[in-house]
C-alpha cells in the first residue's frame, strides 16, 4: 500500500474517498449529521493550500486519508478508511506519519475532535499516545509534539521518496508498453 501527499490536483481523489463513506462514517468521520456529497465537494474545495493531505492509495485509488490541518502551533487531524480495508493499519499508518509531518512543519501539538461513539478514532488517537478527554457526545484528543528530529524528517523524505520510485516504475512500465506496441516488426530484406 503507498502512502502519499496528494497535491492539489488531485483533490478530486480525496473527495471520492470521502463520498464511498456511508452514512454512519461520514457522520462519524465529520462529528456531524446531513453530510451530502455536494457538501463533500464544498468541504474538499475549501481545504487550504497550506493543508496536507496523506492518501493510502490502492491502485491509484485513495482508500484512506489524514487531512491534516496546520495552523501556527497546532495541527488538527481527520482520519478516514475505507470500510473494506478496515483493521489493516492503514488508520494507523496515517496517523503516524501526519505526527511526523506536523512536527517537521513545527506544530507543538496535535489535535483532533470526534465524537464520542467514534470507537475507532478514540482507539487509534490513544495508540498514538494522545491524551483523550470526553465531554459531552463529543471526544477531543491532544499530543504534544516535540521538535522535528533526523527521525521524523527521514520518515517524510522516505514517504515522499517511495512515491516517487513508485510513479517512476510505473512510468516506465507504460512507456516500454508504448514503445513495443509502436515498433514495427523487424522485416529482414530478401536480396535476389
Amino acid at each position: 500500500m503507498l502512502i502519499r501527499r496528494l497535491y492539489a490536483h488531485e483533490r478530486r481523489l480525496y473527495a471520492d474517498h470521502l463520498k464511498r463513506l456511508e452514512g454512519d462514517d461520514r457522520r462519524l468521520r465529520f462529528a456531524r449529521g446531513g453530510v451530502s456529497d455536494g457538501w463533500i465537494d464544498d468541504h474538499v474545495a475549501g481545504i487550504s493550500s497550506g493543508d496536507l493531505i496523506l492518501a493510502a492509495l490502492d491502485d491509484d485509488r485513495v482508500v484512506g486519508a489524514a487531512h491534516l490541518a496546520l495552523g501556527t502551533t497546532v495541527a488538527e487531524v481527520g482520519v478516514s478508511v475505507d470500510a473494506d480495508h478496515r483493521t489493516g493499519g492503514i488508520g494507523s499508518s496515517l496517523l503516524t506519519q501526519a505526527v511526523a509531518f506536523a512536527r517537521n512543519r513545527r506544530a507543538e501539538k496535535l489535535y483532533t475532535l470526534c465524537l464520542s461513539d467514534n470507537r475507532s478514532m478514540v482507539a487509534l488517537a490513544r495508540r498514538t499516545g494522545m491524551a483523550v478527554r470526553f465531554q459531552g457526545g463529543e471526544s477531543e484528543a491532544f499530543l504534544d509534539l516535540p521538535p522535528p528530529d533526523p527521525t521524523t524528517v527521514t520518515q517524510e523524505i522516505s514517504t515522499g521518496l517511495f512515491a516517487v520510485f513508485h510513479d517512476w516504475a510505473e512510468l516506465m512500465d507504460c512507456y516500454s508498453e508504448a514503445m513495443v506496441n509502436a515498433v514495427p516488426p523487424l522485416t529482414l530484406a530478401r536480396s535476389g
